[in-house]
């Protein structure tokens, strides 16, 4: 008895003398964001040669992307984006999580309360959105402007006076018929919607390797795109947002689920020699108003969507056209 009690005693001191300073590790520890994140810089400076009242603006939403699908996906053209310029893996978009309410919120800077865009499919008798949007705030300073989009329902988010085309097909057409476009007219606010990683999420699930895939023709696509704009001499003077509408689990999205709430945002600027992620919260209609301050525009005061100031200089935003 008495030599059971001391290795008893003994097992308690090596136990409290143990080292305590150690982090365990909890599964419902969040993963770390993200797996391949650049160091962190200065705010970048746009260079001089930068001209905010000239400035090309391309706004393009993947559907359906998740943050983390990038980081198991080959994506070689997105990577060359976030790398250079400014980036969050933790954007959030608007309730419901679905496309059209959330385009609705990336174009006119507030929620669905307040656009009104609460359905998500193509019901004419509707109408258009009643709000601003970044197009006809555009517009209405003469700046020229086209949409390309690969879901008709998308129309409702677009006035007459916008050149639209509804390119049912996958994303290599759909910039295909972007590129030959801008060619010829060069407009300054260009948006284009991607559908092909949302309509495989659909069919084959989210994160399988069906999507990754076509993340993979969708970043393929990306690159003409980029190499378009170097050809035709705008490259040096655009500014590029690379976004989703909302991400997706098992076959669905919709829900208050982080995994269809988290997108990715990618902002890049000419020169901008090493990428910084974004530390504040972004939600999806601080798109428009960043829009606006790309093109130097004034943005409404009624807006719930704030400018990502980091992505231009103070002068420069201060700018007038």
């Amino acid at each position: 008895m008495r030599f059971e009690f001391w290795v008893w005693l003994i097992l308690l001191v090596l136990a409290l003398i143990a080292p305590v300073g150690k982090k365990p590790v909890s599964v419902a520890e969040p993963p770390s964001q993200p797996s391949k994140p650049p160091p962190s810089v200065s705010i970048p400076e746009l260079p001089p040669s930068f001209s905010i009242s000239e400035a090309y603006l391309v706004v393009v939403v993947i559907d359906g992307l998740r943050p983390d699908a990038l980081q198991r996906a080959r994506t070689p053209h997105i990577d060359r984006l976030w790398q250079s310029g400014l980036y969050s893996w933790t954007a959030q978009t608007v309730m419901p999580s679905t496309t059209l309410p959330a385009i609705a919120s990336l174009l006119s800077g507030v929620p669905p309360e307040r656009h009104g865009i609460e359905w998500n499919y193509w019901a004419p008798e509707r109408g258009r959105i009643a709000v601003p949007t970044i197009f006809t705030i555009a517009q209405a300073e003469k700046i020229s402007t086209v949409a390309f989009v690969s879901k008709r329902k998308l129309e409702h988010l677009f006035g007459p006076e916008t050149p639209l085309f509804v390119i049912n097909n996958d994303a290599r057409h759909v910039i295909t018929a972007a590129t030959g476009y801008m060619a010829e007219h060069r407009p300054r606010l260009i948006f284009v919607h991607l559908s092909d990683v949302d309509e495989v999420g659909h069919r084959h699930g989210w994160m399988t390797l069906q999507q990754l895939q076509a993340i993979e023709r969708v970043d393929e696509a990306l690159g003409l795109l980029l190499a378009s704009l170097e050809e035709l001499q705008m490259l040096d003077n655009s500014v590029i947002i690379v976004t989703s509408d909302h991400g997706g689990h098992g076959r669905i999205h919709g829900t208050d689920d982080p995994r269809d709430m988290t997108i990715p945002w990618i902002l890049w600027t000419p020169k901008i020699e090493t990428g910084r992620e974004l530390t504040h919260p972004i939600r999806i209609y601080d798109t428009a108003a960043t829009a606006l301050a790309a093109l130097g525009l004034a943005i409404p005061e009624d807006w719930l969507g704030v400018p990502v100031l980091e992505a231009f200089p103070e002068a420069t935003l201060n700018e007038k056209p």
